[in-house]
């Protein structure tokens, strides 16, 4: 018997020892796990009901919000205890689940839990390749192994007891929150080696490297699936007042420090809002005449044109039709002189387009998985794509070469700077921003913010603020100099997938899940108006050069423009078939490109 087949043959029986060990003995061994695991979801509510209040971690207030959040979980009306019993199972079940891989079992789970899932592969194969984790092939077996076998033997459930939670004020100062959940963190793992768990306890507390301020990879698992339980019980969310504290802490943060900035850009405001009074007049008296014309004409309202390119439109009014790709187009964007197009998709590559001559001009190769976002840099020679390859990549169009490659979780969302320095990033794993410098390639700034996905980044046209959107349903606005959080737009029950900058930097426009484009005011935090008129999901949004126009692709198959100082539709196209994934303005705002799920590229003349 070879070296080999003993090592095999010894792991074998270690697993079957680990199947057949009495559960009863190692439940004693791991006391209060329950209570442990649920302090991870517990202790943000202290941390963040402590800074939105302004209180002190020491004084008596903290004590005050702990009992507040200990009344809560005892109060069995509200149901917190089994919401944090379900988060807790859900959080090992995810694990165990990435450790085995995806099936078919898994085909139909949610695409954020096994985005979440392959993370934490990637996390796994890291530590393992830079020596945090032991790098033999069986360190995964053995992991998977303990985990199914601690979870069928009850060790890691039993009951939520509050007043196993300790002094909850320990958690009130956010400095020393990441330090205490890590402290949990390695009480538990060291539980688990006493119970004969040591692989387990490993994974448990294996750290990120060269990032300090991430959390226990449990702590991030809990804390998920705690949250969508709550989003899913109205009373539970109501008990818990998340959205007060939520609503609170971000005033707070925003504060007084916003004060002198915002005064400096006073005058330049008041003379945008005149403007403003000034289009809302003309936009009433336009509304006073058309309503006379209604009323003329016994009633009937107008219509909005509908361009069918299958209905027998005008030769004018149909689009050039662009058709290389072989999946599903996700995003598009074209370069500041208008000469060129570049779209990627679900066939994970970039395609070049000659806008001049409408004809295709290369494919770029690279990606190993769906193109999600594309950003030209401003003189139009270098693109930016990111993938769920889990990369961004800074690519040399004239040459048709890869120059960068960003590979920091940064595959979602991506943005060029108007300097053409600067790529912003956003992150699904952690819900962070990453600033990275284009030149050198080096990570230069992470922005915290959002607790779930970011699926959207745009910068302002100064480059001074930008905008982030994510599957967290809001909406946050960011001083790129400093990385300060200036404004958060929350929208409840509202999915975001788009965001976008009017030319002036002024207002907002935002796309989601609820088929409504809406308007934002940036200084004031204020909705302005919604555009209504899309029957599904809004997929992408789009602001014309000149600010007046807006243009949304939508899961219900159109492209539509938008007159944004009337609020109303203009002109609705037809043509893809399926959804609509994105669109943008040329240059000169004379046409719109937009892409499907059905692999092609549509040029609109909207002029």
């Amino acid at each position: 018997m070879n070296r080999r087949t003993a090592t095999n043959v010894t792991e074998g029986e270690r697993i079957r020892s680990l199947r057949h060990f009495n559960s009863s003995l190692l439940c004693g061994c791991i006391v209060n796990i329950l209570s442990r695991i649920s302090l991870f979801a517990v202790a943000p509510l202290v941390s963040s009901a402590c800074r939105a209040a302004g209180l002190s971690a020491l004084g008596e207030g903290a004590a005050t919000i702990s009992r507040f959040i200990t009344d809560r979980v005892n109060d069995q009306s509200l149901r917190v205890v089994e919401a944090l019993a379900n988060a807790s199972n859900q959080a090992w079940r995810t694990l165990e689940l990435a450790l085995v891989g995806e099936s078919i079992a898994t085909a139909l789970d949610r695409a954020d839990d096994k985005a979440f899932r392959e993370q934490v592969r990637l996390f796994l194969l890291n530590a393992q390749f830079d020596g945090r984790a032991a790098a033999d092939r069986d360190f995964v077996a053995r992991c998977l192994a303990e985990l199914q076998v601690a979870r069928s033997g009850g060790v890691l459930t039993g009951d939520v007891d509050p007043s196993k939670f300790g002094d909850l004020t320990r958690f009130a100062d956010p400095a020393g929150l990441l330090s205490a959940e890590w402290k949990v963190a390695d009480e538990l793992a060291a539980d688990l080696r006493v119970g004969g768990f040591p692989t387990l306890a490993a994974f448990l507390t294996l750290r990120p490297a060269g990032d300090p301020s991430a959390v226990p990879l449990l702590a991030v698992a809990v804390r998920h699936h705690f949250r969508r339980t709550i989003e899913d019980d109205p009373k539970l969310f109501q008990g818990l007042a998340f959205a007060q504290l939520e609503r609170i802490g971000k005033a707070q943060e925003q504060g007084t420090a916003q004060l002198a900035e915002l005064m400096s850009r006073y005058v330049e405001r008041l003379e945008t809002r005149l403007g403003e009074l000034k289009d809302t007049a003309l936009t009433t008296r336009s509304e006073v005449k058309e309503l006379k014309a209604i009323m003329a004409s016994g009633g009937c309202q107008p219509t909005v044109p509908v361009i069918n390119e299958n209905s027998g439109s005008t030769p004018t009014a149909r689009p050039d039709v662009f058709t290389a790709h072989t999946g599903a187009v996700a995003c598009i964007a074209i370069s500041p002189d208008g000469t060129r197009a570049v779209t990627g998709g679900a066939d994970h590559g970039l395609w070049v387009w000659d806008l001049v001559n409408r004809r295709e001009l290369r494919c770029l190769a690279g990606h190993r998985d769906r193109v999600c976002s594309v950003a030209f840099s401003p003189d139009g020679r270098r693109v930016l794509s990111s993938s769920l390859d889990q990369t961004v990549r800074l690519w040399d169009l004239d040459a048709s070469i890869e120059l960068k490659c960003f590979d920091r979780q940064t595959n979602r969302s991506v943005a060029f700077a108007p300097d053409g320095k600067t790529a912003l990033c956003g992150s699904l794993y952690d819900g962070k921003l990453r600033f990275f410098d284009t030149t050198t390639g080096k990570e230069t700034k992470r922005l915290p913010g959002h607790t779930d996905w970011v699926v959207c980044v745009a910068f302002a046209s100064d480059g001074k603020v930008a905008l982030s959107g994510g599957l967290d349903k809001t909406i946050k606005l960011w001083d790129v100099p400093t990385g300060r959080l200036l404004r958060t737009f929350t929208l409840r029950n509202v999915i975001i997938s788009s965001v976008a900058f009017s030319p002036d930097g002024w207002r907002v426009l935002s796309a989601g899940s609820d088929s409504i484009v809406r308007g934002w005011d940036t200084f004031t935090g204020q909705e302005l108006f919604r555009l209504v008129g899309h029957t599904d999901a809004v997929s992408s949004v789009a602001v014309s050069p000149d600010g007046d126009r807006a243009a949304s692709a939508g899961h219900d198959g159109t492209v539509r423009m938008w007159d944004v100082r009337l609020k109303k539709e203009l002109r609705r196209f037809q043509g893809h078939a399926g959804n609509v994934l994105s669109v943008a303005f040329t240059p000169d705002g004379q046409s719109l490109m937009s892409g499907g799920e059905d692999g092609t590229v549509r040029m609109w003349n909207v002029a």
